[in-house]
């Protein structure tokens, strides 16, 4: 092993190990030229023997950030994968204390999930609030900072301290040290929270709350990785029962062979496996796509509106199964989390919620496979996808991989629902699709139940390319992510919606209507389906829906939905009132009046203008009055 300073010819090599666990979120991004400006303080690993070449020698790297003289953070730990467990790690930490040692740095701190790690290298767990400078800092701007799943560790190093400020709060310490204002705007500094702190810098939390006594739990199961491994975890850290809630919505048989038997071998007491594919249609899709909800103009909700279902499941198992607890396997950094529990507080808030990815020690694909083999969990699969994938019956979603870059074009291989326009029949395909109150009820004069509707639209969507979006959107946490979407059959419906309500709603009711669509996408993608709000407005989109009854032809034709056609008994269109001549429900002198008064606030302004031998401010110059050239 070659540990040692950072150069500039490593920049690249930094970045790249970087950006690949920055994307898995390990660490935080970092751009070039703050590596450039910290380059100091940066230290690499790279194998004897290797040529001093460009990008990829750098195998392992750390720096350090110094907050004050007596202070700095251990920060951008990353290893290559090539090496993890060859002590790597454990090397470029350890002569990182040697260097802080030599620069006179009293004490080292890091946030963390890889807590064993750090202990093994003589840190100590303690309280993130030691380090005020750290919160006032970065802390207070995170978007996770109320459910941050990061542990705060500590080594104090055998240097001499200059000297030693009596603290007596935790907001007096920041102040003299940092000398900041109060990072909460309209909030004085004076008015944040108080902890005692002692004279040698130990600040006095209040006790944390010990765990619930949990008896027992329904996990919402997916059969992946990650929900596998909860299962064990459950037992070990809760000693509860555990029964496992897979929800069939559409993701296909592959997905859902053999969910009972690996839950079983798991640990789990009992596996429930639900069909809510005709639920899922009826009572969610349905109601949604009347709406018109799409969200940031594009995103048809197919992961967003399927949450409120799977926790309304897993409620109603808790409550017949006696549990006193739910739990799930989001990350602490997605719109899942959220979308959970919120139903779980609209449903039952008195039972207990337990999310292990904001608790447990498994950072990485590798740990969980490590905890899988420790507790003899049945894992099949150790490859993992370059793309994090949610499929169901409305939608196949992709993020990750090349789709970090979203400067990158999306490559096709990608795609498993669609063909690719270009790949699609040179012939257009003409669907018929029927209306009953806004509800799809026919495709091609077929009757069909909610699912097999959209399954059917799935099927010929797929065929012409139709649904594919490319989507940079912004998460509820408040940071961006980059996702590509195939939703195929809810294109289709949501054109064929639109074009009848176009006969039969009128202009006020339709473009009222529009207006509420961007709110209720909001409270779908929020997580919010099981608000008075959602229910209120939902209650005025049926009403809107009982004169939408008819059909509407449309043209499938390589990623385009083009309208061929709308029929409705309703129709406000009528061809006689339409027409330019004099008919009996309008005369065209009745125009002259209304445009009297419909412009009446722009005549009384422009005879003010013109008053005393004024002009208006529009009045055109007078061009007889330039002289040419």
């Amino acid at each position: 092993m070659n540990i040692r300073p950072a150069r500039p010819t490593d920049i690249p090599g930094i970045l790249e190990l970087l950006n690949e666990h920055a994307r898995r979120g390990d660490v935080l991004p970092r751009s070039a030229a703050s590596i450039e400006q910290t380059l100091p303080d940066w230290l690499v690993g790279v194998r004897d023997g290797e040529p001093e070449a460009a990008s990829g020698r750098v195998i392992a790297c750390v720096s350090l950030l110094f907050y004050t003289e007596a202070l700095a953070e251990v920060r951008s730990l990353a290893v290559h994968d090539d090496v993890k467990g060859q002590g790597w790690g454990r090397t470029i930490v350890k002569e990182l204390i040697v260097q802080a040692r030599q620069r006179g740095v009293p004490t080292l701190f890091a946030l963390t999930r890889a807590v064993k790690f750090f202990q093994s290298v003589g840190f100590a767990v303690t309280s993130m609030e030691r380090f005020p400078e750290k919160v006032y800092r970065d802390c207070v701007q995170c978007p996770v900072r109320h459910a941050c799943d990061e542990t705060a560790v500590v080594l104090h190093l055998n240097a001499p301290v200059q000297e030693r400020l009596e603290i007596r709060d935790w907001r007096l310490g920041a102040s003299l040290i940092s000398n900041l204002q109060s990072p909460i705007p309209n909030i004085p500094i004076t008015q944040l929270p108080i902890y005692p702190i002692t004279l040698e810098g130990e600040i006095l939390m209040p006790k944390k709350k010990e765990k619930p006594q949990i008896k027992k739990v329904v996990l919402a199961y997916s059969g992946g990785l990650d929900t596998s491994v909860i299962v064990p975890w459950l037992r070990e850290n809760y000693g509860c029962e555990v029964i496992c809630f897979c929800a069939n919505l559409g993701q296909g048989d592959a997905e859902l062979a053999g969910l009972t038997e690996k839950a079983l071998a798991s640990g789990a007491s009992k596996v429930y496996v639900e069909d809510l594919r005709h639920e899922f249609a009826k009572d969610f899709l349905f109601p949604m796509m009347q709406a018109g909800a799409i969200y940031e103009r594009r995103y048809l909700l197919g992961t967003s509106v399927a949450r409120p279902l799977i926790a309304k499941w897993q409620i109603a198992i808790a409550e017949a199964e006696g549990a006193d607890a739910v739990a799930h396997g989001a990350t602490g950094k997605g719109n899942d989390q959220v979308r959970f529990e919120l139903t779980y507080k609209a449903l039952n808030p008195t039972l207990h919620v337990i999310a292990p990815w904001r608790e447990w020690d498994i950072r990485s694909r590798e740990d969980a496979l490590a905890y899988a083999r420790k507790h003899n969990v049945p894992v099949t699969q150790t490859e993992k996808s370059i793309y994090s994938r949610d499929a169901n019956l409305w939608h196949l979603s992709h993020e990750g991989g090349i789709l970090e870059d979203p400067a990158q074009e999306p490559e096709e291989v990608m795609y498993q629902l669609s063909v690719s326009p270009e790949a699609a029949p040179d012939a257009a395909e003409v669907v018929k699709i029927e209306f009953e109150k806004g509800v799809p009820t026919a495709v091609n004069d077929v009757q069909m139940p909610p699912a097999a509707i959209i399954e059917k639209l799935n099927e010929l969507g797929a065929k012409h390319g139709i649904g594919r979006i490319d989507l940079v959107e912004n998460r509820l946490v408040g940071m961006k992510s980059h996702g590509v979407y195939e939703t195929p059959g809810g294109t289709i419906l949501y054109a064929a919606h639109h074009e009848l309500e176009t006969l039969c709603l009128d202009r006020d009711t339709m473009h009222y209507k529009e207006q509420q669509a961007v709110r209720y996408a909001e409270l779908v993608y929020d997580g919010k389906w099981y608000t008075f709000l959602r229910e209120a407005m939902q209650a005025f989109v049926d009403k809107t829906q009982e004169t939408v009854t008819g059909w509407v032809r449309l043209k499938l034709y390589k990623g385009n939905v083009i309208v061929s056609g709308r029929y409705s008994p309703n129709s406000l269109y009528r061809e006689d009132f339409a027409t330019f001549g004099q008919e009996d429900v309008y005369d065209q002198s009745d125009a002259v009046g209304f445009i009297t008064l419909f412009g009446l606030q722009m005549k009384v302004r422009a005879m003010m203008e013109v008053s005393d031998g004024g002009k208006t401010r529009y009045a055109a110059p007078d061009y007889s009055k330039f002289k040419r050239d």
